[in-house]
C-alpha cells in the first residue's frame, strides 16, 4: 500500500495525537520530556517492521512534504541567532557560549576518536555525539541522507536511537548532578523569584496579535532565497544539507530585523511555526525509518552513549559550574547545559524547572542556557558537523 503525500501527513499527525497519549499514560516518558511524535512515530515503526517482516503488509510512504517541514524548522532556528540578544544577555551568554562551542568540539573529537578504536567510520562519531545529542532527533534525521551518502550505513535510524538515549540520560543525569552541587557546596537560591515568571508573560504578550500570514509569507521569502544559495553552492561540489542556506539567510534577516524592522517579524511566531514543522518532521521521518538497521549498531551505540555522558557530566561539574560563577544559578546552569547537550533544549528547561520548584527560581540560568541551546549553538553545530561530512565523508 502506497499513501499520497497529503495522506503521509495525515498519518503524522495521528502520530503526534497517539504519542501525546502514549507519553500522558506512562509517566516515565513524560518525566524525562521524551518528545511525542518520536514516542508515536518509534511505536508505529516498530510496528509496520514487524508486519514487513512477516510478511503481511508493506506501507510505502510519499514523503514529498518532509523536506520543506525540515527547512522551515532550520529556518526558524536560523532567525533565532540575534547578536542583538547575544549582547543583551552580557557575559553570562557569550561565556556559556564559548564554554558550549568549547563542550561540542569535545563531543566531535572524542567522537571520531572513539569510532576510529572500534573500527567504525569516522562520521559515526560525529553522528552518534554533536549530531544525534547536541542536535537531538530533528538534527538526526536531517542529517541521515547525508551520512548515509557519506558512508554511513542506516545513519538515520541510528542517529534517532541515539538521540533518544541522549534525552533519557540527559534526564537522568542533569538534576541529580545539580542537586549534588548545591548539597555539597551548601548554595542557596536567589531571592528574587518572580523575575522569570514576569519574562515568560512577557514573552506571552508579545506572541499574542501577530500577523499569521505575514510571517509565513516571510518565512517563505527567506526559504526561497536560502534554498537557491544552497543549491549553488552545492552545485561547486561542496556537502551541504539543503537547510544550511535559509538558516543564514533567516539569521541575516534576523540582524536587520533588530536593527530596522521592515517585515515586523516576531520571534516568537517564527518559534512556534518552527515548533510545527519539527512536529509533523520528525513524526513523518521516524514512523518510516527501517529499524531492521539498527541490528548490528547496538553496541556501538551503547558504548558512544556512554562515554559522551561521562564527558558532559564533567563538563558540567567543572568548567560549566566554574564559569557560571560556582553559585545556585551555576547549578541550575549545569543542569541545564547536560539536558541540550545529551538531548534538546526543552530537557535543558525541564531539568532546570525540576530545580527551580525545589529551590527557587534562577533567572540567569534561565535566560542563558535556552539563547545558547536554542539559538546559537545550533547553529554553529550546524557549521561543524557539515565541515566533518566534507572532511571525512566518501
Amino acid at each position: 500500500m502506497t499513501l499520497t503525500a497529503f495522506q503521509t501527513v495525515a498519518l503524522a499527525a495521528l502520530v503526534v495525537y497517539f504519542g501525546r497519549y502514549i507519553k500522558s499514560k506512562i509517566h516515565v516518558l513524560d518525566k524525562y520530556n521524551l518528545p511525542s511524535p518520536v514516542i508515536g512515530g518509534f511505536l508505529v515503526a516498530v510496528v509496520i517492521s514487524v508486519l514487513k517482516a512477516q510478511g503481511l503488509f508493506v506501507l510505502q510512504f510519499n514523503k514529498a512534504f518532509e523536506e520543506a517541514l525540515m527547512i522551515t524548522f532550520f529556518t526558524s532556528v536560523g532567525y533565532s541567532a540575534s547578536v542583538r540578544l547575544l549582547k543583551e544577555g552580557g557575559r553570562a551568554v557569550v561565556f556559556f557560549l564559548l564554554l558550549t562551542i568549547g563542550g561540542l568540539l569535545v563531543q566531535i573529537v572524542a567522537g571520531i576518536g572513539l569510532a576510529k578504536m572500534m573500527g567504525e567510520h569516522p562520521l559515526m562519531g560525529v553522528l552518534t555525539g554533536a549530531v544525534s545529542l547536541t542536535g537531538g532527533p530533528g538534527t538526526a534525521l536531517a542529517f541521515g541522507p547525508v551520512f548515509e551518502a557519506a558512508g554511513v550505513e542506516g545513519a538515520s535510524v541510528i542517529g534517532v536511537t541515539t538521540a533518544m538515549g541522549g534525552i533519557v540520560l540527559g534526564g537522568l543525569i542533569g538534576t541529580p548532578l545539580a542537586t549534588y552541587l548545591i548539597n555539597k557546596k551548601k548554595l542557596k537560591h536567589p531571592v528574587d523569584h518572580d523575575r522569570g515568571a514576569q519574562h515568560e508573560s512577557m514573552m506571552l504578550k508579545s506572541f499574542a496579535g501577530r500577523d499569521l500570514l505575514m510571517h509565513l509569507l516571510a518565512l517563505t521569502l527567506i526559504m526561497g532565497i536560502g534554498t537557491t544559495i544552497s543549491s549553488w553552492i552545492s552545485s561547486l561540489q561542496i556537502t551541504l544539507p539543503i537547510y544550511i542556506g535559509s538558516m543564514v539567510v533567516a539569521a541575516l534577516f534576523r540582524n536587520i530585523e533588530d536593527i530596522k524592522p521592515v517585515f515586523k517579524i516576531s520571534p516568537e511566531w517564527i518559534e512556534e511555526i518552527g515548533s510545527v514543522a519539527l512536529t509533523l518532521f520528525i513524526a513523518m521521518a521516524i514512523m518510516s525509518l527501517r529499524l531492521e538497521e539498527l541490528k548490528n549498531a547496538a553496541l556501538p551505540i551503547l558504548v558512544f552513549l556512554t562515554v559522551q555522558a561521562i564527558l558532559v557530566a564533567v563538563t558540567a561539574l567543572g568548567p560549566v559550574f566554574w564559569v557560571g560563577g560556582k553559585d545556585y544559578e551555576a547549578s541550575v546552569m549545569s543542569a541545564g547545559y547536560v539536558g541540550f547537550m545529551m538531548g534538546t533544549t526543552a530537557n535543558a528547561m525541564a531539568n532546570m524547572h525540576s530545580l527551580s520548584q525545589r529551590y527557587g527560581h534562577a533567572y540567569k540560568a534561565f535566560l542563558v542556557v535556552p539563547l545558547v541551546g536554542s539559538c546559537f549553538i545550533d547553529f554553529i553545530n550546524a557549521a561543524l558537523v557539515t565541515f566533518c561530512i566534507n572532511m571525512f565523508g566518501n
